[in-house]
């Protein structure tokens, strides 16, 4: 099974440096087309069998009103899975223009989902989760908080949610700017490895430095390969492995 995952921050680009990351501010208001067909076409060649995507626009005034999830939903050859707003249920960001466009999507091709599920963590602005369950492989699906205090809360939350489970796969934008020492008590309390067994840096994706975004599966899985794929489509790398 090959699992891709991909923060594609709505198909704004992958700026190289501070004055680019100022200039394209601009993008996030009206998001050029020419980003997201080049991260459609890399998810076509991907040809993975299931796809975490954090940060895609539902189809706000930003992309014109054209929904990335269903685009990306057609370029997989996916099955139209569960995807929610990023924000809690109760969150005032859900009424927002822009804001409540923003979501995260968990999609697999046809035929190989058994079974969704949407839940959300205790704490935390972004507490989505989304689940599936691929070739008895349960798939979660998460996009953590930017402050440490609240990341650390939601991790304790994953690892009571996942500690018992047999072949299972947690993945997404975990936002650890602390590096993945922030991560100790996760694997400690649950056995699970990281795919990125050398660390190496995601974000941002032209001159990464820092490790945010994860595969973390559970010891009775067997990895077969991992690859960061160097494509800056974004302001974060897309990882991808295969699992036997």
């Amino acid at each position: 099974m090959r699992i891709l995952v991909y923060n594609i921050a709505y198909g704004t680009g992958s700026p190289l440096g501070a004055w680019e990351m100022a200039a394209g501010v601009r993008n996030y208001i009206r998001t050029p087309e020419r980003y997201f067909d080049a991260i459609k076409r890399m998810v076509r060649r991907c040809r993975a069998d299931a796809a975490g995507f954090l940060e895609v626009d539902g189809g706000s005034f930003r992309t014109r009103g054209k929904s990335q999830l269903q685009e990306l939903t057609e370029a997989l050859d996916a099955e139209r899975m569960p995807a929610r707003s990023k924000y809690a249920p109760d969150s005032p960001l859900n009424h927002l223009p822009y804001w409540r466009w923003q979501t995260n999507a968990l999609l697999v091709r046809s035929g190989l989902s058994q079974q969704q599920k949407v839940d959300f963590m205790p704490c935390g602005t972004k507490r989505l989760i989304l689940e599936c369950k691929v070739q008895d492989i349960d798939i979660l699906l998460v996009h953590l908080a930017l402050g440490r205090g609240v990341r650390r809360k939601q991790l304790e939350y994953l690892t009571a949610l996942v500690q018992n489970r047999k072949r299972c796969i947690v993945c997404g934008d975990f936002n650890t700017f602390g590096g993945s020492r922030e991560l100790t008590d996760f694997f400690n309390n649950t056995g699970f490895e990281s795919a990125n067994k050398k660390h190496s840096a995601t974000y941002p994706a032209r001159q990464p430095v820092m490790e945010l975004d994860y595969i973390l599966y559970s010891p009775d899985l067997d990895l077969k390969s991992f690859r960061i794929v160097q494509f800056p489509g974004s302001d974060h790398l897309p990882l991808l492995a295969d699992f036997n």
